[in-house]
């Protein structure tokens, strides 16, 4: 593995049993590995990801970040933070999404190896979800955008913003492992909300337009 200073941010909020569970096995997988990650929490009001990742970047001391979920672990990270610290802006160390039953992820965490019984069939997930490794001054081009509120977009319009600024990411195979917790509160599994469907299409549209994209992005500054 190459030599470079690595921060992994958590971006977290407590108050889910289940979620705080999952959290605990993944820090200890992130430990086990090498690393103390830093949690990132948001302010008092709509969880913003966003505000929860800037939370974590303040103390932050690494040159590569990993902005991982509090509920997902792959092994494929070294081979990311390798790619990324050889030159790649970004990338993505898992492939295939395996989304555990409630049932198998209590067994995973009480103590047995990752898999089981999973919800779905295994699934290319979203480009910008569960973990992404980048150079910091990557992300201060393309950060996530702290309009979204809840849950649903955030994720891939990060990955529109990181394409069309930073350039095509390097991708892993390995699986991802997601444990279960009770959904959170959106408007359908595809949507998260009317506004962040609405701030989707404008990202949609901007997509392989850096100027656009710069200026979708130099919104967030505007009060």
């Amino acid at each position: 593995m190459v030599a470079v200073t690595v921060t992994v941010v958590i971006p977290w909020r407590p108050g889910c049993p289940h979620r705080e569970a999952a959290l605990g096995w993944v820090l200890a997988r992130w430990r086990a590995a090498g690393y103390e990650p830093v949690l990132g929490q948001p302010p008092a009001g709509p969880w913003r990801k966003a505000a929860a990742v800037s939370g974590g970047l303040r103390r932050a001391a690494g040159g590569v970040l990993v902005v991982a979920d509090a509920d997902v672990w792959t092994d494929g990270v070294d081979e990311a933070i390798d790619a990324v610290a050889g030159g790649m802006p970004w990338a993505i160390p898992h492939g295939p999404v395996h989304r555990l039953t409630r049932t198998a992820a209590d067994t995973v965490l009480a103590g047995g190896p990752p898999g089981g019984e999973l919800e779905q069939p295994p699934y290319r997930g979203f480009e910008g979800g569960g973990i992404v490794v980048l150079r910091r001054e990557v992300y201060e081009q393309a950060p996530l955008d702290r309009r979204f509120a809840g849950w649903g977009q955030e994720d891939e319009c990060w990955a529109l913003a990181l394409r069309t600024l930073a350039g095509r990411p390097w991708r892993g195979t390995a699986p991802l492992w997601h444990l279960w917790h009770p959904p959170q509160q959106r408007d359908s599994r595809r949507w998260g909300s009317t506004n962040s469907r609405a701030l989707y299409h404008r990202y949609r549209r901007a997509a392989g337009r850096p100027d656009q994209m710069r200026a979708l992005l130099d919104e967030m500054e505007v009060p």
